[in-house]
């Protein structure tokens, strides 16, 4: 008995998620009582099973009395005694799921807690061995625990239900210096542009945490705004950099819940690779979803931006498995960001026909071309109301750009081409990215709205004579006065020759 009652302890204080409450060699009986507290840190409220009572020796709980919440019609038909004994069999090295799998059959949930305690309500209980766990359903950014307490003096339950951690990330490329971010919360793009999106889940950091579970279920729930067009064919799901197969996640792209795709892993302790391998997975580890998404012409241009939300969905009671027993990590967000260049034209020397305006195209330098070769269109400078000339160029990013003037009014000459950079300043770690300032080389622009101007001026052309007209007329005239003049001076010339 002796030795079965050691094995017992040391199954008890080493049980899944278990704490033990060692309050040194204390001598008692059953009928002490001693305290099980809650620290006030801890919102959640326990309910109290007490499994077996005995009397408490130097530490030792000896002469097992079966507790309220002992299953006296367990389908092993054992007693307390014998329980105990079995229990004491498991292997120190087992899981946690494997001690507790040998400890719940002979505890009944479905009578009356002995009691319950949380921060606010103190239990008093008799040496002995008792199983607590959530009084409630555990939702939200947070997990459940079934665990062991071993009475044998007063005893703190430390809760110790790890979760996993979630974020989403984006990355920013700068086509004119080829600089590329690391994944960050904000970025901005070109519309057409296909944006980079990484999301990532990290497992429960405590092995026991983790290895109490039999399956593990994890769903990627992404939300991207009107300006963001996902492309699928993109996806690409991994642990720890090996890609999945995908027979070990679904992909949903017209999920209930309204997000724009989920993406569900059932089980990640059993997921496999390109080849068709297990991956051993780890407390710890991680899974990422990476995938791209096309800037559209929906985007928003400013400081709003274009948010992209998303969270994960998780296991979180390693006592039973299901749909309802999932908690959810709060959203994360990223904001992609685009802007809008302005052209205001004006004209030096004279207004042209309002049916001749110029037109403008932009190209974007691209550092691997080493030229400014990116077409990003055509625009048509416009008169408003008020007599002034524009353009605009909708959805730019920050870059070196050069504006060509591709037709030109009557009378007016061509304008030289402009070169000009946008550069953007944005919060790249933040939980609600801004976009603090916006330049067009040294000139600020206006952050809020996304806009900067650029200034472009015709000049008048020269008033030279055209041909046929009186220039030429005058010149003939001149040419026949000269010839005259010539011919008369010969003439008097030769008379007075002849005279002589």
């Amino acid at each position: 008995m002796n030795k079965v009652l050691k094995g017992l302890v040391a199954v008890a204080a080493t049980a899944a998620m278990a704490i033990a409450g060692f309050a040194g060699a204390a001598s008692a009986t059953a009928d002490t009582n001693y305290n099980i507290t809650v620290p006030s840190s801890d919102t959640h409220t326990y309910s109290v099973y007490q499994v077996f009572t005995g009397d408490l020796s130097n530490g030792t709980l000896s002469n097992i009395q079966p507790g309220q919440n002992f299953k006296t019609n367990n389908a092993n038909g054992k007693s307390a005694a014998e329980a105990a004994a079995e229990i004491a069999q498991v292997s120190a090295s087992s899981d946690n799921t494997t001690k507790l799998a040998a400890i719940t059959p002979y505890v009944d949930l479905t009578d009356p807690a002995l009691g319950e305690v949380s921060a606010a309500s103190t239990l008093s209980a008799p040496a002995g061995y008792y199983l607590l766990k959530d009084k409630a359903a555990v939702t939200g950014d947070d997990a459940a625990t079934l665990f062991i307490v071993q009475v044998n003096g007063p005893v703190t339950v430390n809760r110790k239900a790890d979760k996993p951690t979630f974020e989403k990330k984006v990355k920013d490329v700068n086509d004119s210096t080829g600089d590329k971010s690391d994944w960050q919360d904000s970025a901005d793009y070109d519309v057409n542009d296909e944006v980079p999106f990484q999301l990532t889940a990290t497992l429960p950091t405590n092995g026991a945490d983790f290895a109490a579970y039999k399956t593990y279920k994890l769903v990627f729930h992404d939300q991207q705004s009107a300006g963001l067009t996902f492309k699928p064919e993109t996806v690409a799901v991994k642990y720890e950099g090996t890609t999945l197969n995908t027979e070990s996640y679904t992909l949903n792209q017209n999920p209930t819940d309204g997000h724009t795709f989920d993406i569900t892993i059932t089980d990640a302790k059993a997921v496999k690779d390109a080849n068709g391998s297990a991956i051993t997975v780890a407390a710890g580890g991680k899974f990422t979803v990476e995938y791209k998404s096309e800037l559209n012409e929906n985007a928003v241009i400013g400081a709003v931006g274009n948010p992209n939300e998303a969270y994960l969905e998780f296991s979180n009671n390693p006592n039973v498995s299901g749909e309802d027993n999932t908690g959810k990590t709060p959203p994360d967000k990223v904001i992609v960001f685009t802007y809008q260049l302005d052209i205001n034209k004006t004209f030096n020397g004279g207004t042209p026909d309002d049916n001749d305006l110029p037109k403008f195209k932009l190209y974007k330098f691209d550092k691997d071309a080493n030229a400014y070769s990116t077409d990003l269109g055509e625009v048509n400078i416009t008169k408003t109301a008020d007599g002034k000339y524009t353009a605009s160029f909708k959805r730019v990013d920050d870059g070196k750009y050069k504006l060509v003037e591709t037709k030109t009014p009557a009378g007016f000459n061509t304008a030289a081409d402009t070169t000009f950079e946008i550069t953007a300043d944005h919060d790249v770690t933040s939980d609600n990215p801004r976009l603090t300032r916006l330049k067009i080389d040294s000139t600020e622009g206006v952050a809020a709205a996304g806009t900067v101007v650029a200034d472009v001026v015709n000049q008048k052309g020269s008033n030279l004579p055209s041909t046929g007209g009186m220039g030429t007329t005058v010149l003939y005239a001149a040419g026949a006065a000269i010839v005259l003049v010539a011919a008369f001076g010969i003439a008097f010339a030769v008379r007075r020759r002849n005279a002589r």
